[in-house]
């Protein structure tokens, strides 16, 4: 923005990231993206093998090596964490504090420490002991369900897999994904309480509790036989095969579907025969079935390649699915921003993922990985100069003026700190889910969020559940004269605006960042799009299901299984949701610097492109077909990391490398065990003497690596001879991950003990469960709001904010610009 010279983002705050895995690493980049200096420290083992996904998740970071377990760098530690703002660390619990490094004694030394732990279960959780790898915390939490509890209407007909009823397993890392979002989220909503408080505060996350993040809207949905089917679907498959053999995936409502076959030059005939009407966009329920089978065929008439561009012309949501490569590849990806090219030390240039979300003020671009130890002259130069200058740890207000926040106008005004977006107002103009979860989200940290909907719903407004939890609602024509004044002074009066519409249609209804900046210079205006702002596809419409297909990810679950397949739940949406919460909050940091505003957000091909961001980084290094992901199979990723059915019921093991012997003495095979299969310490394939490999009778063939190879065929027969539990007690009590499958209901119920699920009253009178959050922010925890009602329900006590009479609001509804609460109109609930 002109003439804002504050730092961007979070420049100026420091990170100490003692993050190994997936998670921590991951919420310190996305701290580190936002502008934040990140420190990450590598203990000697991790040094000396960093592994594929080092290369993108300690990008953009300095480095320094250190033996946490050596009093001399232990004493290095504890003065990075004196002088940091915000320290992430993953352990288990109760790891750092026998380190000295624990919430207690840093915090002791850094009031003003933000410190963000990030365990797989909460320590007062009867599962923290637990060796939480990605595949148990999932287990736990039925983050693996069985294909016939998918939403995918086509994947759950087209898919093959040897039980439906099994727990099928994903790539996705799920759990650790929203872990890193909720945590770098409540960071900088603890930075932002900061400023006003003046303290730090402990941010606990635990992975398993953040998953609730990822059932999103499906958790309330109880039947899954296909539950998207609606008055306006002119079609009920989502997947479509082409010419070509490729696919297709596309947005079923007969106000999408009419425009594609405009385009296709084919919807004269349609309406000839009386199936369709062009100009309602309507058609003839009592011939729907025709014209789904008449759809199917005229989609096989032609490539998919053809289709995309149809797609395109028509900006109707339809997508060609790609592989995961092709999406890399693709020109929209890179000038999306969804994806970087980055020239590592080691592996030369990379296809990466990107930022994941934009900010208008963006500190500096995404750099390579830094080796490890690379910065221990600087970083130790600095902890010098901090010596002789007296230990200067608690350090002043960041911004001028701490213990209060600028307003719109940038004049300071005073608020409280009982959440740390109290007295912050949000207006809400998104649809759908991923901007709602966006708004939601911010409601969840205390801001008063105004929704504001259409008086004619479309059906996509019946998915209610928690995304409108914490907000007023109205229902407002935005396209009339009347409503869009009205709307332009809910902007003026708001800290920030959250939109979900095409580049095209902000702009025609007026609330593009172009006209909104004018009339508020300090507004932070979220866009989330389905394709980004830049790039030949941004004016393109799409929901999670054909930017899924765009990006890869849908290709990666199912095509091995003969189709593609939608994750479990519309996890896309949520993380995308996630991700624009998060650009707003370091927006909303920068704002108390300065008082400006900007455009920020994020996009669906951003989030999926971030769900599959380990792969990606992994299938970048290798040689094609040889990435972690490729010898996956419907049971798991290799033979130590996959379900076993047991004479019960099915169980989920995970282990590393290393483990491979002591799981063979825990499951009593060490007798059976061939000569040549497992090395011996010393061996000519480990001179180190510290890696135990499982290896095939001949030797060639890591077998460990093949979730259907001799070594998981030996552990599947051993299994199935006695109950799960007694199998998932034994491995426990050796160290070895394991957790039997939990169906949804079980970990529901699990998740309501955690405090991270609540039940609501639905649309047929029942209860039903709705994600919720957890109590993660020691001093100033985010709360589940209280459902606002039918939507539109708060209309008056809003018009009457704006200073409307009661005269001026009816004058309004009988003109139809505004439904008032005694008339609003029936709305189909989906959730």
């Amino acid at each position: 923005m002109p003439g804002v010279t504050g730092p961007a983002g979070l420049e100026g705050i420091r990170v100490v990231d003692f993050g190994h895995q997936i998670a921590g690493p991951v919420a310190a980049l996305l701290l580190a993206e936002a502008g934040a200096d990140v420190v990450h420290v590598d203990s000697p083992r991790a040094a000396a093998e960093p592994g594929p996904l080092d290369a993108y998740v300690n990008r953009s970071k300095r480095r320094i090596t250190l033996d946490l377990k050596r009093p001399s760098d232990r004493a290095v530690a504890l003065d990075l964490v004196a002088r940091a703002d915000v320290l992430v660390e993953n352990f288990r619990p109760g790891v750092m504090d026998r380190l000295g490094l624990g919430p207690g004694a840093t915090r002791a030394s850094n009031e003003r420490l933000v410190y963000c732990s990030l365990p797989g279960f909460a320590g007062d959780d009867e599962k923290a002991t637990l060796a939480a790898w990605e595949g148990v915390i999932q287990t736990a939490v039925a983050g693996y369900r069985p294909l016939s509890e998918h939403w995918d209407p086509s994947g759950r007909r087209r898919v093959r897999v040897e039980d439906p009823a099994a727990p099928l397993f994903s790539p996705i890392t799920t759990a650790s994904n929203f872990g890193a979002l909720m945590g770098a989220v409540s960071v900088v909503m603890a930075l932002i309480a900061r400023e006003r408080s003046g303290r730090g505060q402990l941010v606990a996350v635990p992975l398993a509790e953040a998953f609730a993040e990822a059932y999103s809207t499906m958790l309330g949905m109880r039947v899954y036989e296909n539950p998207l089917m609606g008055d306006g679907h002119l079609l009920r498959d989502l997947t479509y095969e082409c010419a070509d053999g490729g696919l297709v995936d596309l947005s079923p409502y007969a106000k999408f579907v009419i425009p594609l076959l405009v385009a296709a030059g084919v919807a004269p005939e349609w309406e000839r025969q009386g199936l369709i009407d062009v100009a309602t966009r309507g058609f003839a329920r009592e011939h729907r079935d025709r014209a789904m089978t008449m759809f199917a065929d005229l989609v096989r008439s032609r490539p998919a390649a053809w289709w995309d561009e149809v797609a395109t012309r028509a900006e109707t949501p339809m997508a060609m699915v790609r592989t995961p490569a092709q999406w890399v590849a693709s020109e929209h990806a890179h000038l999306s921003g969804a994806v970087v090219t980055l020239d590592d030390p080691l592996a030369g240039p990379l296809v990466l993922p990107g930022r994941g979300f934009d900010l208008g003020r963006a500190p500096a671009a995404p750099r390579p990985r830094h080796l490890p130890d690379q910065d221990r002259g600087a970083v130790l130069a600095e902890l010098r100069e901090w010596h002789w200058a007296g230990k200067r740890a608690t350090r002043g207000p960041a911004v001028p003026g701490a213990g209060v926040s600028p307003s719109r106008s940038g004049a300071p005004r005073p608020r409280p700190v009982d959440l740390p977006l109290e007295g912050h107002s949000v207006l809400d103009l998104s649809q759908a889910v991923a901007g709602p979860t966006a708004a939601r989200v911010l409601a969840d940290f205390g801001a008063d969020v105004i929704k504001i909907g259409n008086p004619v719903p479309a059906v996509t407004d019946g998915i209610v559940g928690q995304l409108h939890r914490g907000k007023r609602t109205i229902l407002l024509d935005a396209r009339s004269g009347p409503g869009r004044r009205l709307v332009a002074d809910l902007v003026r009066d708001a800290d920030v605006l959250v939109t979900n519409f095409t580049l095209r249609s902000q702009a025609r209804y007026g609330i593009n960042h172009a006209r909104t900046s004018v009339l508020n210079p300090g507004l932070v205006h979220c866009s989330i799009t389905a394709y980004g702002h830049h790039g030949p596809w941004a004016h393109r419409r799409g929901y999670e299901n054909q930017c899924n297909a765009a990006t890869g990810m849908s290709w990666r679950y199912g095509a091995r299984f003969g189709w593609t397949l939608y994750q479990p739940t519309p996890v896309n949406d949520a993380d995308t949701g996630i991700l624009g919460a998060y650009a707003v909050a370091v927006a909303l940091f920068a704002r108390l610097r300065d008082g400006a505003g900007q455009q920020v957000g994020a996009s669906l091909v951003q989030g999926s492109t971030f769900h599959q961001a380990v792969h990606l980084a992994a299938e970048a290094q290798a040689a094609e077909g040889s990435g972690p992901d490729a010898l996956r199979n419907e049971h798991g990723a290799t033979a130590l990391a996959r379900f076993y059915q047991a004479k019960d019921g099915w169980f989920f093991l995970a282990a590393g490398q290393r483990d491979v012997n002591g799981l063979l003495r825990a499951v009593g095979l060490e007798a059976t065990a061939e000569p040549g299969d497992v090395l011996e310490p010393g061996d000519a394939a480990d001179p180190g003497g510290d890696v135990e490999t499982w290896r095939d009778p001949g030797g060639d063939v890591e077998t460990w690596r093949d979730p259907g190879g001799a070594l998981a065929a030996r552990l599947a027969a051993r299994f199935s001879g006695e109950p799960a539990a007694y199998w998932v007690g034994r491995l426990v009590d050796a160290g070895i991950g394991a957790h039997h499958h939990v169906p949804i209901d079980d970990a529901v119920g699990y998740l309501h003990g955690r405090g991270v699920v609540y039940f609501e009253r639905g649309p047929n009178g029942a209860d039903v469960p709705r994600p919720g959050i957890g109590q993660w922010l020691s001093e100033t925890p985010p709360v589940v709001g209280a459902s606002p009602g039918p939507v539109g329900s708060q209309a008056v006590e809003i018009l009457a904010g704006l200073g409307l009479s009661p005269a001026e609001m009816e004058r309004l509804a009988a003109d139809g610009v505004l439904c008032l609460p005694d008339r609003l109109p029936e709305l189909k609930r989906l959730t």
